[in-house]
């Protein structure tokens, strides 16, 4: 098995042709449709997930990623998580001034 996701390669497409908009277009369709693993503050009941929030110099992000793994790495010890649509994870920031760092 690969360890590049319909994921990655959407975001390879994007970068490699930055002036294409469909590419860009097909990237954000692909983050909306994916199933994310949204990096919690705390363990929480499935109704009431309250996502960890890094305050950066660039702004405010929580993180998400395509695969347990790569969220495993990131923390580098157990985190809690819950596995989302991407789309849901978008409206559930909507208007907030929040970004999505993914992976």
């Amino acid at each position: 098995m690969s360890d590049t996701t319909v994921l990655d390669l959407a975001h390879m497409a994007m970068e490699n042709a930055p002036e294409d908009d469909a590419a860009r277009l097909r990237f954000f369709e692909r983050v909306a449709d994916a199933e994310l693993f949204l990096l919690l503050d705390a363990d929480a009941p499935e109704t009431d997930v309250t996502p960890q929030v890094f305050d950066t110099g660039e702004g405010r992000f929580v993180m998400a990623f395509d695969r347990e793994e790569r969220l495993a790495a990131f923390t580098d010890a157990p985190a809690p998580y819950a596995a989302l649509p991407g789309r849901v994870i978008v409206g559930q920031l909507a208007g907030q001034a929040i970004g999505i760092g993914i992976n």
